[in-house]
């Protein structure tokens, strides 16, 4: 008898066509802009299906630039862009925003201010619900949203250690909003039109200005038997449900992610 494999997972990479200042590090997951201030976009990997968060950390800055990390959804195929010999722009910002010869690209720059709302979606593709967030691709727990610093309370989007996801969620016929998540936190819906059927979208990132270097964040690491029947548990029901299951306490507060 054959023996079993263990259960595997996808990794969230960057795409390795990218900005020619720019290098990736550590399987592809970390992107690091070796001089100057631009010429450092990159894409994530695959395209992101309704829902699904492409998560970043900030590990480094550099002082003597102005402007931070610009971070956004694009229709931009950069498998055909390295095929005919295509360089990326200079920068996102205006470059991929306003040339639109490519594709269409929604980006935006981050500020050290941003504007809040408190966010409670429910929708087939993008749940919240207590201590975790069910998406189209998987569950995982709100926590992983936020900084890993002791000091998360007074950490601003743009400082090292600051955690900023993207994601687009439908609003209509082939019409989505994309959100950005900084630190936990819902940003004030940004680009409002975006036609996701009329092709891929990825993730786009501009490591730009004072942000030097930015990591993947591995949000859907669903890596065992246990932790794949969790999630296939809270697709099903809500946290507040959670109690009356017919469970030992153990596993309910595995379910809740409080183990």
């Amino acid at each position: 008898m054959s023996e079993k494999q263990p259960c595997t997972y996808q990794q969230t990479r960057f795409h390795r066509f990218h900005g020619y200042n720019l290098s990736l590090h550590d399987q592809d997951t970390v992107a690091h802009r070796e001089m100057s201030f631009a010429n450092a976009i990159v894409f994530s990997e695959r395209s992101l299906s309704p829902g699904e968060v492409f998560l970043i950390e900030i590990e480094s800055s550099e002082n003597g630039w102005s402007g931070h990390i610009r971070l956004g959804l694009t229709q931009l195929d950069p498998d055909a862009l390295q095929r005919s010999g295509h360089l990326l722009p200079q920068c996102a910002i205006p470059d991929m925003v306003s040339n639109k010869t490519m594709g269409e690209s929604w980006i935006c720059a981050l500020t050290k201010h941003q504007a809040w709302y408190d966010a409670n979606y429910l929708t087939n593709y993008f749940r919240l619900d207590g201590n975790h967030v069910f998406t189209s691709r998987g569950t995982f727990p709100t926590s992983i949203l936020k900084s890993s610093r002791d000091d998360k309370m007074d950490i601003l989007p743009t400082d090292v250690g600051s955690r900023v996801g993207v994601l687009y969620l439908p609003c209509g016929q082939n019409m989505a909003v994309m959100h950005f998540i900084i630190n936990g936190e819902f940003v004030v819906p940004l680009s409002r039109t975006i036609p996701y059927n009329d092709g891929p979208i990825r993730a786009v990132i501009d490591v730009y200005g004072a942000t030097k270097r930015v990591r993947v964040i591995q949000v859907y690491n669903v890596n065992s038997l246990q932790s794949a029947c969790r999630e296939t548990i809270l697709k099903n029901i809500k946290a507040a449900s959670v109690s009356k299951l017919p469970l030992p306490n153990a596993l309910k507060e595995y379910l809740l992610y409080k183990t």
